[in-house]
């Protein structure tokens, strides 16, 4: 999103205030929002919302700011990225002190409970974690994000891993991801800035005033390099649907 914010010629750009983390950014010819995220608007539908959670939520927060007159017609876009590289990206996120804590998980109406989602630590965050501890968790949802984050939870029982045999659970959750990631306007690929930022200025008719730039390829290479192999082939079943 930071393209949007300093790249992305408008009538209108952001006003980015640095030290808050802040943007206003308007559409070109009406007051109303046109980024939804914590730049602007916030975390609404909670901190890094999935497709479950912002499919029923983002009218009724954007109604909230514009008044629910307004007719909207969306356009869902998301990055990929190599799953093994994602994860341990996460990893060392969450060493360093991130957590998820702003996450609502939320599905069906109700918030994830904690016997459905128990927490992996104890404390304000689990600072220092080592890569086997953090593989370890069986709650750790690090673990094929990409695929949680694209299905519709609903068809799974949500967060209630005994609403079905789990090969079930695995097969419904790919084929519903599957499906509305081929439903989305655009999606791109972390590791081909260019050519995804090709593939969007196509699609929507736009140009960037900056091209985008290949980050991390070195860290993350070097991070999967490091991994002894049993610790690799975890990491390769824990993501084996992403």
């Amino acid at each position: 999103l930071t393209h949007f914010y300093h790249f992305y010629p408008s009538q209108r750009p952001c006003e980015c205030q640095r030290q808050r983390k802040r943007c206003y950014c308007f559409r070109p010819h009406r007051n109303e929002n046109w980024l939804f995220s914590r730049y602007s608007t916030g975390w609404k539908c909670g901190l890094h919302a999935d497709w479950t959670e912002l499919t029923s939520c983002v009218d009724i927060e954007l109604d909230k700011n514009e008044g629910e007159t307004a007719k909207r017609r969306y356009f869902y876009i998301t990055l990929l990225r190599e799953p093994i590289s994602r994860y341990m990206s996460e990893y060392r996120h969450v060493r360093r002190g991130a957590t998820w804590k702003g996450s609502r998980h939320w599905c069906l109406g109700r918030q994830a409970t904690a016997t459905e989602l128990p927490p992996c630590y104890k404390g304000k965050d689990w600072l220092g974690v080592e890569l086997d501890e953090f593989a370890a968790c069986e709650s750790n949802l690090a673990a094929n994000r990409q695929t949680r984050m694209l299905a519709d939870l609903a068809l799974v029982g949500c967060y209630n891993k005994t609403a079905m045999p789990a090969h079930e659970r695995d097969r419904v959750m790919l084929a519903s991801a599957k499906r509305n990631l081929a439903a989305m306007a655009y999606f791109g690929l972390t590791e081909y800035q260019k050519m995804s930022q090709y593939i969007f200025e196509e699609t929507f008719n736009l140009r960037f005033a900056i091209p985008f730039e290949q980050h991390n390829t070195t860290i993350s290479a070097s991070a999967v390099n490091n991994l002894r192999p049993d610790q690799k082939k975890r990491i390769e079943e824990l993501n084996s649907l992403d």
